[in-house]
């Protein structure tokens, strides 16, 4: 596996400034850490849910994400806001959260390491 700091260290040329980051952040151990424990955490805006047959493809993904752009851009029109929320990504899963309640937008969605 190839860590993101190789390829910015190939992009450099001589002189320009270096990468914050030594390459011992960005080893295989390191990043997994992240994860463990309460994860990583972003902060979003949650366009819509949408149940798919199938959690394969790019085209099925494409058609989903459009779908719901077409229902948020309706939502605009009525004057509707996006919920934001808070993603937090760990190795026990992926959780939605509305970021104003504290509770969980949808069900708490698994991650399957093969």
């Amino acid at each position: 596996m190839i860590s993101s700091f190789s390829h910015y260290a190939a992009a450099q040329r001589p002189g320009q400034p270096t990468s914050p980051f030594t390459p011992r952040d960005k080893t295989d151990e390191f990043l997994l850490a992240r994860f463990r424990g309460d994860g990583v955490r972003y902060k979003a805006k949650l366009i819509g849910v949408d149940d798919v047959p199938e959690a394969r493809g790019d085209k099925m993904s494409q058609d989903s994400m459009m779908k719901l752009k077409g229902m948020a851009a309706a939502a605009r029109t009525q004057g509707h806001h996006k919920q934001r929320i808070w993603i937090n990504i760990s190795l026990a899963g992926i959780k939605i959260i509305d970021e104003k309640t504290g509770v969980s937008v949808v069900l708490n969605f698994i991650i399957h390491l093969c």
